[in-house]
């Protein structure tokens, strides 16, 4: 039930771009100008405005492959990732060697259930720059996603080994506990994840990865508020409630995690774990009906999972 790192969107051009002899992917001062009046729009939250302007430059300069790039990202931000991707691909096209586009278009991918898809985006995006750690930090996430877990560790111990230029401290943490995680060092992967809550106490991933683990070592009462907090921070993610549902689960706290259960599959309909822990909440309320019919559910998304037909044959 743990989960992975988030994907990282490479960062956006800082500061002032500023011109140079004409080269292949040089611009001139009209589009800068544009760009960077952009840019100052974007760092300011004005992201119509933004928008505005970076669609002027490239209507003044159709290569401009970093206003594409950019409104990929605003886009991307506001959880539209189609239009992202398409932003990406227009990026690409006008600079087949933008790296950071290769990473952007690929964590879109991802924000869409693609992993696979993501896979070859991103291989690319390390085959161009094999030293972006944001790329192969990405990479490895979707080679998780996609199943090929012995893979996605080697990518984890490669980004390491690049360290941790150009990622938030924050998701580097993350992604550092993660990977200590998947080696077995749960104490490395906990001090990893309190250092990302404090460097930003507003990451949900680290809270949720951390209550999740301190769950599973028992410590509930250590755990709970750091789930409540990861659901709080980010109220759509429905793994989080599943999560918080297990622990109240525990602490046989049974109409508390009826509720985040009921959360879990509103928010996820195919979730398994959701709908068998919503069958564990209801039994221990006595609702035998409520339970049977959670169960039923689990069971048509996973016909195989051998807890819930196990569960099931008990309600007869």
């Amino acid at each position: 039930m743990g989960l992975s790192p988030v994907l990282i969107l490479s960062a956006l051009v800082l500061g002032e771009v500023k011109v140079h002899a004409q080269g292949l992917f040089d611009f001139g001062g009209e589009a800068v100008s544009q760009f960077n009046r952009g840019k100052a729009e974007q760092d300011a939250g004005n992201l119509k405005e933004a928008v505005t302007w970076y669609k002027k430059t490239i209507a003044t300069d159709d290569r401009y492959f970093r206003a594409y790039n950019n409104l990929g990202y605003i886009y991307g931000g506001k959880g539209y990732h189609t239009q992202a991707i398409e932003w990406y691909k227009k990026a690409l096209l006008a600079n087949p060697r933008f790296v950071e586009g290769y990473s952007n278009l690929g964590a879109s991918y991802m924000e869409l259930g693609k992993p696979e898809m993501a896979v070859k985006i991103l291989e690319q995006a390390v085959k161009l720059n094999s030293k972006s750690a944001i790329a192969v930090v990405n990479l490895a996430n979707a080679l998780e996603k996609s199943g090929d877990h012995a893979r996605a560790v080697r990518m984890m111990v490669k980004a390491r080994e690049l360290g941790d230029d150009g990622i938030k401290s924050d998701v580097a943490d993350v992604n550092r506990g993660w990977l200590l995680e998947k080696q077995g060092d749960v104490e490395g992967a906990i001090s990893a994840y309190r250092s990302a809550i404090q460097n930003n106490a507003s990451n949900s991933e680290a809270h949720m990865n951390l209550g999740l683990l301190l769950t599973r070592r028992g410590q509930l009462e250590e755990a709970q508020p750091l789930l409540e907090k990861a659901t709080k921070l980010d109220a759509s993610n429905a793994m989080g409630h599943v999560n918080l549902g297990y622990l109240y689960l525990q602490k046989e706290r049974w109409a508390e995690a009826e509720k985040a259960c009921r959360k879990a599959v509103q928010l996820d309909p195919k979730s398994v774990l959701g709908w068998s822990n919503l069958g564990l909440a209801y039994v221990n309320q006595g609702n035998r009906g409520g339970a049977r019919a959670a169960w039923q559910q689990a069971a048509a998304l996973d016909p195989e999972d051998e807890t819930v037909r196990s569960n099931l044959k008990k309600l007869r």
